[in-house]
């Protein structure tokens, strides 16, 4: 929730070049050095070139000319946190909000009071802000911040809000979806996901969570599939997207041909481990995958590139043992069932 925008006076000083000696704004400060204007230009100039510590000392500058202007002194207090001088923008925050009590001050001061690990400071200062002001973004992050901490029941209800207020955020149905599942609230969160998908079908975040979920509500496997081959079509470099395809495909309980499906499947886990030569689950499900079709070789490798990915795999440890079983290698088993009961973890 880090503010990572700067105010919109930045565009002034996109285009030109980063060379003080050829910078208007710069030359206007050094020849007006008293001019608040002057050296709150600059300061936002030497911002937009990631030049922070001579941005500071404009600002800084521009401040004791005149305490009293917002944006020179959100944008201090605003750099002084990005560049961890937390007190010197809690002070500069505070300074301003005894003048102008507003959602944006608030929003700052929670993500200030998170980076230090005061949770109530930082959910008070968040709330205060959607209070203001309940644009998307102080309502997400309140959400976030709420669901970070555990806060689950709180956060669906800020989300619930979010949502029937701004009907096409992605980023809010996410947040509800996360906080459905948080609850134990299963087929909601998936629907809820889904219609976060269908808004944007290029915003990934919803991924991982659809991808995890997918055995939670079978009621919504098929459609849950076609949001993951959606992303797969969408992001065919992307290794997560090829594996959740894949594992929701093999899942799935349709009247597709088998064979068919096992094929599709095996492409894209080639795929993402070809993608991410160390994604552990990828070689576990080709493991599967071809255990299955009794390609027991094929198997054992994949399986071993998972433990040697993941050592601490117990599942990998449980099937490689089962086929060094089923090939009569009784000391390779043995040594798996060894591992296995070492790591004191149910196989599965």
């Amino acid at each position: 929730m880090r503010h990572v925008v700067w105010l919109s006076v930045l565009g002034l000083f996109a285009a030109l070049p980063h060379a003080a000696a050829e910078n208007p704004a710069l030359e206007n400060a050094r020849l007006h050095p008293d001019s608040f204007e002057a050296n709150h230009l600059a300061g936002e100039y030497l911002i937009s070139a990631r030049n922070y510590p001579s941005a500071i000392a404009y600002l800084e500058k521009a401040w004791e000319i005149d305490p009293t202007n917002y944006i020179n002194g959100y944008d201090l207090a605003l750099i002084y946190f990005e560049t961890g001088a937390t007190q010197k923008s809690r002070d500069v925050i505070q300074s301003l909000i005894k003048r102008e009590d507003k959602a944006d001050l608030h929003n700052l001061l929670g993500d200030l009071e998170e980076s230090q690990g005061h949770v109530n400071e930082a959910a008070r200062e968040y709330e205060t802000a959607a209070r203001l002001d309940p644009s998307e973004k102080n309502v997400f992050d309140l959400g976030s911040d709420l669901l970070k901490h555990r806060a689950f029941a709180p956060a669906f209800k800020v989300f619930e809000f979010g949502v029937q207020r701004y009907a096409t955020s992605p980023r809010l149905r996410v947040g509800l979806g996360i906080a459905d599942y948080s609850l134990g609230q299963y087929a909601a969160a998936v629907e809820t996901l889904c219609a976060a998908v269908d808004l944007d079908p290029k915003d990934t975040k919803a991924l991982d969570f659809l991808g995890k979920m997918y055995d939670i509500s079978p009621q919504y496997a098929d459609e849950v599939t076609k949001r993951l081959a959606r992303f797969a079509a969408l992001y065919p470099a992307n290794s997560k997207a090829n594996y959740y395809y894949a594992v929701s495909l093999r899942k799935r309980n349709s009247g597709v041909d088998l064979k068919t499906i096992q094929l599709r499947a095996e492409t894209h886990l080639l795929k993402a481990v070809t993608l991410e030569p160390n994604f552990a689950d990828a070689h576990f499900e080709l493991g599967l995958l071809y255990e299955d079709e009794s390609r027991e070789s094929e198997a054992i490798r994949h399986y071993r590139q998972a433990i040697r990915v993941q050592p601490g795999l117990a599942k990998a440890h449980y099937h490689l043992a089962r086929l060094y079983q089923k090939r009569k290698q009784p000391t390779l088993a043995q040594h798996e069932f060894y591992i296995l009961k070492t790591l004191k973890t149910n196989p599965e």
